[in-house]
């Protein structure tokens, strides 16, 4: 029997994601899209759930407007120029959904076109319709503030107070700033300026050089977690991580892979056997709200 697959991404990941499908999912057909909105249709019962997306599930197929009545259902519209009717928008306000719950989503992907769609609310799910940031946009650094504050809220990292963050790749400062902001202590490395908000910063250390530089010589004491947002394949940021690891032992590691070439792809389905073969035991990947062509890593130690 088939089934129809929906997914919700961020525009420009909809090449990377289209690709993912082929490779992981060669069964299903693509079938309708929007900007940010993709269907597939194949067979039933597939356990679906590609990475570079919001978030995915069932589809339930196109509604009009006066045949959606749902009790509880969160609404979302995949373009700010579409506003949602008042009544979907108080009901999706007020519904609220627990952690293995199937959650109701209408998404609007037009003017008066409204798709259903269903899938279970996992842990590292926002609690919001689309999966929308909640964090309050104010001026920082840079994006990467956001990306590192939704990983935050996303894993519900175990930050302890005043561990040592060694962050490669750390200017002008974006996730640096929301590091310090959680008591945190950060060891930025960086041949690039860091902003003055970051730098004037009690806790911040800078070493200003580039990372593959680095040498045990440089650490008097270890770091707690090291972490990059640096834009440079994959290959090379796994690499010198995977060499830190012969110095260092992290109790973390928080990276967001950069995949602006579809080869990496193939590298993505081989990370986690990597990292656990560093002796991290939970390792997960997440597409952000506030992503484009990247992914976020995550390998913790128990």
């Amino acid at each position: 029997m088939t089934q129809y697959y929906f997914v919700l991404t961020n525009p420009e990941a909809e090449v990377i994601l289209k690709e993912e499908i082929k490779l992981r999912y060669p069964e299903l057909r693509l079938s309708y899209s929007r900007p940010g909105f993709i269907t597939f249709k194949g067979v039933k019962d597939i356990k679906f759930n590609p990475l570079f997306c919001r978030v995915s599930g069932i589809s339930l197929g196109k509604f009009k407007k006066q045949e959606i009545k749902f009790e509880k259902a969160w609404f979302y519209s995949v373009n700010n120029k579409w506003e949602l009717p008042p009544e979907f928008k108080s009901l999706s306000d007020k519904s609220i959904f627990k952690k293995g719950e199937s959650v109701n989503l209408v998404m609007m992907t037009g003017a008066d076109e409204f798709w259903v769609g269903s899938y279970t609310l996992q842990s590292h799910h926002f609690q919001t319709p689309g999966e929308v940031s909640s964090i309050l946009q104010k001026e920082v650094p840079s994006r990467a503030y956001y990306k590192m504050a939704e990983t935050y809220e996303a894993f519900d990292l175990p930050f302890d107070h005043q561990e040592t963050i060694l962050e490669l790749g750390s200017a002008p400062g974006g996730a640096s700033l929301f590091l310090l902001e959680q008591d945190l202590k950060v060891l930025g490395v960086d041949p690039g300026e860091m902003d003055p908000i970051v730098a004037k910063n009690y806790d911040f250390k800078h070493i200003r050089r580039a990372f593959e530089t680095l040498t045990e010589n440089d650490f008097k004491t270890g770091v707690d977690w090291i972490i990059s947002d640096i834009n440079l394949p994959p290959t090379i940021v796994l690499r010198e991580i995977f060499r830190l690891l012969t110095f260092l032992e992290p109790r973390g590691i928080i990276v967001n892979l950069k995949l602006n070439d579809l080869k990496h792809l193939e590298i993505v389905a081989t990370i986690r056997d990597q990292m656990k073969r560093q002796g991290f035991e939970k390792v997960e990947l997440k597409y952000l709200p506030s992503h484009r062509k990247e992914i976020a890593l995550i390998a913790l130690h128990s």
